[in-house]
């Protein structure tokens, strides 16, 4: 082999550097042996120069040998059967003696030496398809193909709109729709093929293919604004062409409240066993009145009742939900008692109890404190048996939770075994590999051309010449490697202040006279390089404390101080759901703070990857990644030294994570923030300030510290 050659004789030669030589044999029509050694000779001699031009020449001989011996085995002759004894003068371009016109033979006998039996026939020139029809299809292709052009390009199809109007979503799909409707074999895997998403006008995927294998776990990764959330739609609404037999589920919304109770709305979602349970307390209701008819009834509704094991249901309702983090009381109360966060946990324990074949999760873990979140990740992982996608910017959770990875990137999507850091590795080797590979054809390209311009116009090297123009033609395209930017967040540095910025000494706070005590005697202090995370179960009073600092509330008793020149910057979810949709990011900011130059507004947001078209595009049709990275510019307008931060990794990409951390140990100022994220909370925070019954603890230990206390919390309720 070639390989062994290589390796053996010559004594510097790594696998780049024999995949490239292997290309140059693949792809030339050496016609002899100084033909050969003209070109290989130089390449060997300059990655091993301590062997001599003899030594070269043996080498070159033997890879010749291998070749030549390679290309017999494979049938390859130098001439046909019918050529033998021929010269190669005799091959040289002849004049015809009358001109060819193919067209006419093509014209007696239309396709008849097709292979496909649909075209081995004499074509009937009638035209026998719906014209209308003919025309939609045509330009439906049309402006898919320009679509994909567009892409190509580095193109979108029309400017952004910088009006408001609400943007749609559009798929297309190939499809085999025999397949689609068969449902005979009832298989539960999914696969999709060659589909095309828009949003607006706006190209998310582009001829991409994804497959989802029954039982597996998929983590759908992809940077802020890409289409995951999108694609998550397309599913659940079957605008992709899913069998109709598998049933999907899209926790997206939370449950509207009404007075069914939160145990009573996971148990509806078992419609058999809901409508058996109901009509058995119909028919028990009136039990010493009852027909023989209704007797019967009633045996028959128990014997179904046994058979879809519907005595335990209410007990694994009630361990989901408790897992989710409500007591025995909680899930006794109507649904319209609890806020959007709590509906949303109602909603995703119903999803989990349903159990559908495909389940779809958009960000669950923005909904859950660390208890719930480490909770989530042992049931997906332990109990969960259907197919799940999720998307989610916790990296942990990533690491714990999916089998199988899926990137979307570069209008379409690569899938990777294993959980994220996997991924990351196996990302960054591929895109190693296929450096490597683009710069070795470049390498093959430039030496061929190189020797294109240098002969061509030398008549005795007229055939060598040409062979290397078609080695040229024949070479697949590698395009160069579309690196993914880096995602940069910058906060500006706050002018010169000293001291204390705030201070709660005794602290306490209840929202009514009447009612509960939220925060204790709280005593804590924060200076100018402080970098604290407050941590604690939801509903514990975290968000309360920072409200606190930031003046919002009022303290009940105790006395809050701090520098009456330190400015507060503060960051919200509710901050986010506020952003007027109908503006754009620059007309936002000059909205909240007139008077200032475009160039300020627009420095603010790019502070945060807002820039270019992007920021002028309206708010309505940013994700919600984006959104956040829109206020968070809101924030830093005032210039502040302390930064309040209440889940400010909600809705965030991975990578934009990992740039918010390193922008905040970089800022000059002071930072308090509530997250859940271990890996955020790790890279930035120094103190971490525990809530617990109206109580604030600091931990020495730091994360580790409060996992333990999760862990243990979670074991009392096994």
């Amino acid at each position: 082999m070639v390989d062994s050659i290589l390796k053996e004789k010559l004594s510097v030669v790594d696998q780049d550097v024999v995949r490239y030589i292997k290309t140059a044999l693949e792809c030339e029509d050496f016609d002899s042996f100084e033909h050969f050694f003209f070109e290989l000779g130089p390449i060997l001699q300059s990655y091993d120069s301590k062997k001599s031009a003899e030594e070269i020449s043996e080498v070159t001989k033997l890879i010749w040998k291998e070749r030549q011996d390679s290309d017999e085995s494979n049938g390859y002759l130098p001439f046909d059967d019918d050529l033998q004894g021929m010269t190669k003068s005799d091959l040289r371009p002849q004049k015809l003696l009358q001109p060819v016109t193919i067209a006419a033979e093509f014209e007696k006998s239309a396709l008849k030496d097709s292979s496909s039996i649909f075209l081995n026939c004499q074509l009937d020139k009638t035209l026998r398809v719906d014209r209308k029809r003919l025309e939609k299809a045509e330009a439906k292709l049309k402006s898919k193909q320009e679509r994909r052009e567009a892409i190509a390009a580095g193109l979108t199809l029309s400017a952004p709109k910088k009006t408001y109007e609400p943007a749609t979503a559009s798929t297309t799909q190939q499809v085999n729709r025999k397949d689609a409707n068969n449902d005979s074999t009832k298989v539960r895997d999914i696969k999709l093929e060659n589909f095309d998403i828009s949003f607006g006008d706006r190209v998310l995927l582009s001829g991409a293919d994804m497959t989802l294998v029954f039982g597996r776990r998929y983590g759908l990764c992809g940077r802020n604004g890409y289409g995951k959330s999108t694609l998550l739609r397309m599913i659940s609404s079957r605008q992709l062409i899913i069998p109709k037999h598998v049933t999907i589920l899209h926790v997206e919304q939370e449950v509207i409240g009404d007075d069914t109770t939160v145990i009573d709305s996971l148990l509806q979602t078992n419609e058999v066993r809901y409508k058996l349970v109901k009509r058995e307390r119909e028919l028990s209701a009136h039990k010493g009145e009852m027909s023989e008819k209704e007797l019967k009834e009633l045996a028959d509704v128990h014997a179904k009742l046994q058979d879809v094991d519907a005595d335990s249901e209410p007990a694994r309702a009630s361990s989901i939900l408790f897992g989710l983090g409500f007591t025995q009381s909680m899930q006794q109360r109507a649904t319209r008692e609890y806020s959007g966060g709590w509906r949303m946990r109602i909603a995703l324990a119903r999803a989990l109890f349903a159990e559908p074949d495909l389940l779809l999760l958009d960000e669950p873990t923005n909904m859950l404190d660390f208890k719930a979140n480490l909770w989530l990740r042992e049931y997906l992982t332990t109990k969960w048996e259907s197919t799940l996608l999720v998307v989610s910017h916790d990296r942990e959770f990533l690491n714990s939770v999916p089998t199988d990875i899926l990137h979307l990137h570069s209008h379409r999507l690569d899938s990777y075994k294993g959980h994220y850091d996997i991924f990351v590795r196996a990302k960054a080797e591929k895109m190693r590999n296929q450096i490597r590979e683009y710069e070795a054809q470049q390498q093959l390209r430039q030496h061929t051309q190189e020797f294109i311009d240098r002969f061509r116009y030398n008549a005795k090297r007229a055939p060598l010449v040409q062979s290397k123009i078609k080695m040229l033609e024949k070479l697949p395209v590698i395009k160069p490697i579309e690196k993914e930017s880096p995602v940069v967040f910058k906060f500006p540095e706050p002018s010169v202040i000293s001291g204390t910025l705030f201070q709660l000494d005794d602290v306490s706070f209840k929202y009514s006279p009447d009612g509960p005590y939220i925060l204790k005697n709280v005593n804590i202090s924060a200076s100018l390089d402080s970098r604290i995370c407050v941590v604690g179960d939801n509903g514990s009073g975290k968000t309360t404390l920072l409200r606190i600092i930031t003046g919002e509330n009022e303290p009940t008793s105790g006395e809050k101080r701090g520098k009456s020149s330190a400015i507060l910057g503060y960051f919200s979810q509710h901050h986010v759901d506020q952003l007027p949709m109908d503006l754009n990011p620059v007309q936002c900011l000059a909205k909240r703070f007139p008077g200032k130059p475009l160039e300020v507004y627009r420095a603010s947001l790019g502070k945060f990857g807002i820039s270019g078209d992007l920021a002028l595009q309206s708010i309505e049709t940013l994700s919600g990644g984006q959104k956040s990275r829109v206020a968070f510019a809101s924030m830093i307008m005032l210039n502040p030294h302390m930064l309040i931060l209440d889940e400010p990794t909600n809705h965030l990409d991975v990578e934009s994570i990992e740039a918010l951390a390193d922008a905040l140990l970089k800022f000059q100022g002071t930072v308090v923030l509530v997250s859940h994220d271990e890996q955020f909370i790790k890279s930035v925070c120094k103190e971490l300030w525990h809530v617990e019954d109206g109580q604030v603890t600091c931990l020495k230990e730091g994360f580790d510290q409060y996992v333990a206390l999760v862990k243990a919390a979670l074991e009392k309720m096994h």
